[in-house]
């Protein structure tokens, strides 16, 4: 069964500025979810839900792709950048926290289990309409980044 993927605007906004190796990884993975669902992440986030529903993907480097299924067969792609603890602006796990309404990550052993479930199907969370709209404020320009210089 093929999997549809859906992107957050979040995500879209993110892919825009993607290019050369970075693009073609993106759109590879992209093309591997379809394909493979659940079985082309790496592993699925420890902490309450949603977050230990969430799954994530190493792509290049740094980069991380954040996935939510909606339900079996079908995708969305939250958000991707770089994960970088020193600087909480651009770090991908700062802006997911955000997304699920955390001030700071889970707490706890991060285990990374797999992101199928133990019977091979996609993680499905019911909370993604409110995750989808949290991304989709998060792709909002902030009113500092709006005000013009000068």
């Amino acid at each position: 069964m093929r999997t549809e993927v859906y992107l957050s605007v979040l995500a879209e906004k993110q892919a825009e500025t993607l290019r050369g190796a970075d693009l073609r990884a993106f759109v590879a993975f992209v093309g591997d979810l379809e394909a493979r669902g659940c079985a082309a992440l790496g592993y699925r986030l420890t902490g309450e839900i949603p977050v230990s529903r969430l799954c994530v993907k190493h792509l290049r480097d740094a980069t991380r792709v954040v996935v939510a299924f909606e339900a079996p067969g079908r995708a969305w792609v939250l958000m991707q950048g770089p994960h970088d603890e020193r600087n909480r602006t651009q770090d991908v796990y700062a802006s997911l926290w955000e997304a699920c309404g955390l001030d700071v990550p889970p707490a706890g052993e991060r285990t990374k289990p797999a992101c199928c479930d133990d019977d091979g199907t996609d993680p499905d969370l019911s909370e993604i309409d409110d995750l989808v709209a949290r991304c989709r404020d998060l792709a909002k320009p902030s009113r500092r980044r709006r005000k013009r210089a000068g």
